[in-house]
Order: structure tokens, then sequence, then C-alpha cells
């Protein structure tokens, strides 16, 4: 029997279910920093609601931040930083040729300002049919799309739950984990109730499968998990991860997957349906950063749209639907163009303003690959890092390296202190009388160590693999084409990095550029080490897989997923998670916890 300090939990998994899986007792939840997909896994498509609640202010004063936009990327290097990145992606597209083998010319700026700067706005006649969200009666919370549209001078603050694909902690208003983790519950069971009408009673006959982000922080994920199965009260709950997810909704074994979200872009390499943990890499920045990009990039072609407020939700979203209207990555695309902006404000005549537009709608989706033209500064790119242990995990694999590591040493020292006696005592006893103690020392260390080895199997492995030191858990923040090249490059072997290298998927709505697939695999078959061009037959950059929605192609997985004979052993139930809480994690997750 091992000692008390290897002991390891052993949990009996569950008896392959012989019965047909329930699909629609099964609800698939991916929650982003801007919109939440949640389902049934019988559904064909997810219904999407922004991931936001607008809560009844207690006191007038206490007012959240609730910009979409990131305030932080205002300081002193970033004029600089904007003008450098401007520099990169200019010279870059005018060097790729188009399709036609010409060079794409460079639209005039000082036209286009001369032309835009002296633009004025026209009011129409036709008013906004949108409206302000009525809050007559008061209700203590607004959840989802109505909540976007809740009249700033109403006493309201507006809370994201989820920034940059982590739990919005924070230090104003409402950015406590508490505070955060009750807005989460409040919106997941206003669209149970709402949208998918499932009485929360009734949660115990279901079961959730909940995605979660390639690097995942543990305390944050064992919180939902207790909010899934605690708080709401579904009857079992598995998580996911968004990558291995990604996979199984492209129809695809292995690939290298590009997620470019609202927020967050994450890149990790997949193979088998294993997430290979030191391929992952995710850079906090996403579509919303590019929205702001465009916003800074036709200021400077001299257009200066007035009645916008970037500090306004409502006047973000509209600067959304600008940037999807009028940006591209299509090389073709070039020339001065005549376009109408509207300004749409809820219950306002709508304000047109006749612009010119040349480069800009290119010029901002590049962000993607130079990300100094986002003025980001900062630590925002990571990798998934080790768990810190948890008090409820006594006995977790950190617990059981130290251990093993204690034990290994004390054995080492007592081997050193008995040769260092038998030197001393040379003449006094002969060999007879230390060989039966050497055979006992030495079947104790070969017991410590099978013991250390079979803790070494399974998911223990990949923890003793990792280096002692932190080196590689930080990384410079990188376009996404260097992203991909980096996480390749973590990979294992020559086989593992050719398969990456011939299928990557992109999948999230930050990447929905016309173009976009060209512009990825151009940027990867140029920065790539020259001995794969030579063994890869194809490179395929799938953007929309099965004709997929890309914003819908985790979650589809997950739903396929969730149906699979091989997932039903993983459920964690109720009773189990209130008996042995984050345990079970280790012991069920479909990935290294």
């Amino acid at each position: 029997m091992p000692s008390n300090a290897t002991k390891r939990l052993y949990i009996q998994t569950p008896d392959p279910i012989t019965e047909p899986v329930q699909t629609s007792t099964i609800v698939i939840i991916h929650p982003g920093s801007f919109n939440l997909r949640i389902g049934r896994a019988s559904d064909p498509l997810p219904l999407t609601i922004p991931h936001c609640l607008a809560r009844k202010r207690v006191s007038p004063t206490k007012k959240s931040s609730s910009l979409i936009f990131r305030p932080e990327c205002v300081h002193t290097e970033a004029k600089q930083q904007f003008k450098v990145g401007l520099k990169q992606a200019e010279e870059t597209v005018t060097t790729r040729p188009t399709s036609t083998g010409e060079y794409r010319q460079t639209s005039s700026c000082k036209q286009l300002y001369s032309y835009n700067h002296g633009v004025k706005g026209q009011r129409t006649e036709v008013i906004c049919p949108q409206c302000w969200t009525k809050t007559d009666n008061q209700p203590p919370i607004i959840v989802g799309q109505e909540a976007l549209y809740v009249n700033p001078a109403d006493s309201y603050n507006l809370h994201w739950p989820i920034r940059r694909g982590q739990l919005n902690i924070h230090d104003g208003p409402g950015g406590t984990m508490t505070a955060v983790l009750a807005d989460i519950e409040a919106i997941w069971a206003t669209a149970l109730q709402k949208h998918l009408d499932i009485p929360l009673k009734d949660l115990k006959m279901y079961k959730a499968l909940l995605l979660i982000p390639d690097v995942f922080n543990h305390k944050h994920t064992k919180h939902l998990m207790n909010l899934l199965l605690d708080r709401l009260g579904f009857g079992g709950a598995i998580l996911h991860q968004e990558s291995v997810c990604a996979t199984f909704g492209s129809g695809v074994s292995s690939a290298c997957v590009v997620d470019v979200g609202d927020q967050k872009t994450s890149v990790c390499c997949v193979e088998d349906g294993i997430s290979h943990r030191n391929t992952r890499v995710t850079m906090e920045f996403g579509g919303s950063d590019i929205t702001r990009c465009f916003f800074n990039v036709i200021q400077r072609s001299g257009i200066n749209l007035r009645e916008l407020d970037p500090q306004s939700t409502v006047d973000c979203l509209l600067l959304q639907e600008m940037k999807e209207t009028y940006c591209n990555l299509d090389q073709d695309d070039g020339g001065i163009k005549e376009h109408s902006i509207l300004i749409k404000r809820p219950e306002q005549h709508i304000v047109k303003y006749p612009i010119r537009l040349g480069d800009e709608g290119i010029l901002a989706p590049m962000s993607l690959f130079f990300p100094d033209l986002l003025t980001l500064h900062g630590d925002l790119a990571h990798v998934q890092k080790r768990s810190e242990g948890d008090p409820e995990d006594p006995h977790d694999e950190f617990y059981l390296k130290m251990t093993s590591r204690e034990t290994k040493l004390a054995k080492k020292k007592e081997n050193s202190d008995n040769k260092d006696a038998n030197e001393s005592n040379i003449g006094q006893f002969d060999d007879s009388t230390y060989q039966p103690q050497m055979d006992e020392d030495s079947n104790d260390n070969t017991e410590s160590l099978q013991v250390v080895d079979n803790q070494k199997s399974g998911r223990g492995m990949e923890m003793e693999e990792e280096p002692e030191t932190e080196s590689d858990s930080e990384v410079q923040l990188m376009g996404i084409d260097q992203a991909i090249l980096h996480s390749i490059d973590k990979c294992d072997n020559d086989e593992t990095k050719k398969k990456m290298y011939s299928c990557m998927v992109v999948v999230g709505g930050g990447m929905m550029f016309e173009g976009a697939q060209q512009w990825l695999q151009y940027r990867v078959w140029v920065g790539m080490p020259p001995q794969y061009r030579l063994m890869l037959e194809t490179m395929d950059v799938l953007t929309k897989p099965k004709e997929l929605d890309p914003q819908m192609v985790c979650w589809k997985g997950a739903a396929i997923l969730a149906c699979l004979d091989t997932t039903q052993e993983l459920w964690i139930t109720q009773k189990e998670w209130k008996q042995y809480s984050v345990r079970m994690l280790r012991e069920r997750a479909p990935f290294m916890w």
C-alpha cells in the first residue's frame, strides 16, 4: 500500500450508459466576452445573446465602467506605436501582388483628408427605429440585448462578467468574484428560462457542457463548475476546451486552431482530440480592438463623426457595424470610394455623412498581423500555467510532485549517510553486515520510485515533464501569423508540425473579413521554416468549415462531443461534486487539469 503522502483519489467511473443519449436534455453553454451562445445539443444552432446585464444602481454615484472598448490604450508611446504599425501594414499591403500579378497603389491620405475634413453631418427626416429599453417598472436586472439599450440617464449599471476571456474581476462596483458569479448566474438563468423554456427547478434532469478557453484559470473554472452544479442545479456537467470543440465542429482530426474572438485571440494545436498544452497561447486583442483601430484610422483621413462618442455603448455598437460594413482583407479591392455613413441613435433623427475611404478598410484588419496598430502595452500574451493548488484537493499533482521529490531526496541523503558510515568503519564489520541493509534500502527505494512512476502515468505525466522554472510562462504580444508559427514550433516532432501546417482552422467572429483566408495563408507560408514547404502537399486554411458560421463552430463541436459514447463516462454529477469538489476535475476532465 502506498503511504499517505502518495495516496491518490481513485473515483469509480460510472458504468457505460447503454440507453441512447438524450440530446434534448443536454445544454451546451459557450460563454464569451461579448456574446453568450447557449442551446440544447439537439438544436441545429445556438441562441446568441449579448453576455451582459444591467443592474439597478443602488447609489446614484456608484457608476460602473460599461465600456466595450478598452481604456488602457492611451499611453505616452501610443502615437509612435500607431505610426510604426501603420507603416508596417502599408508596406506589406503594397508589396504583396494582387491576383492579377500587379501591385496595389496606396490611396492619397492628403487627398482624402482635404475632402473628408470639410464634410458635415446631414440631419435626415428619418428617425431611428431602435428604442431605449423601457425601465418604468424599475426591474432589478435587465439581460442581453435589452441591457445594451438602457438609456444612460436611467439608474442602471451595465456589467460584463467576462472580459478578455476570463472572469471580469476588477476594483469597481460589481467587480468582486461573488458579484461577477452572481451576474453570470442571472444571465444564464434568464437564458434558460426565457429562451430555452427550461424551468430552473427542472435543471436536475438536465446536463450542461461548458466550453472553457484553451488557456484557462483553474480557480475561475472551479467557480463556474460550482455555479452549474450547485447554484443552478444541473444534474451533471462536463468541461471541454474551445480548441478541441472547434476541430469536432470542423470535421477534422488534427489542426492548428485559431480562435479570434471579440477581445482575445488564441492559438492551439489539437491532435486527435488532445490540446497540446505547450502550444497554447492567448493574446488580449480581438474584434473590438480592430473596431477601435478603424475609428483611429478614419480620423487620420479627416473623418470627424461629431455625433459619435466611443465612451457610449450604443456608439460602440454602431462603430462595430461600420467595421463589418467597410473593412475587408481583399487585396484586389483598392482605390478611393465614396460611402455614406449613417449615425443611428435610438429615437433620434439619423445623421448622414458622405465620406471617401481608401486603404482604411484594409489597414484596420491588418492590425491582426501588426498589433502595434492597436497601441497596446503591458503583459497581454499568456500561456497555460500550472495550477497553484486548491485546499479542497490536498493530493493534487503539485502536492504529489513535491512529496515525491522530498521522498527521493530523503532516500538519497539516507544512502549517502550509510555510505559515509560504511567508509568510516572499514575493517570493523565485514560486508555481510551491510548486505541485508543495502538490499532493504534498495527495495524501499525501488518501491518508492515505482509509486512515483505510477503517479507519472496518465494525467501526471505532463506535469513531470514540465521544467522547474517558469521561464516559458510569458510570451511577447505578436501578430496572429507569428502566434501560429510559435504554437506549431512548440509541437514535439516534425510529423506533428507538418499536420498543423497542413490544416489551420479559423473560428470566432473577430476575423470574418473577405480575403482573410488568403492573407493568413500567405503570411504563414512566408514565415514558416523552408524545410516544411517541401514537406507539405497542401496548406488548408478553413475559415468557414462545413459552411458554418465561424462563430458557431465551437458550439456545434461541443454538441457533437456531448453525444459521443466516450463522453458519457466523464459527466460529473451533483452528488460527486458536493462530495469531492475540484478533485473530480482532476480525475474526469478530458484534458490535463
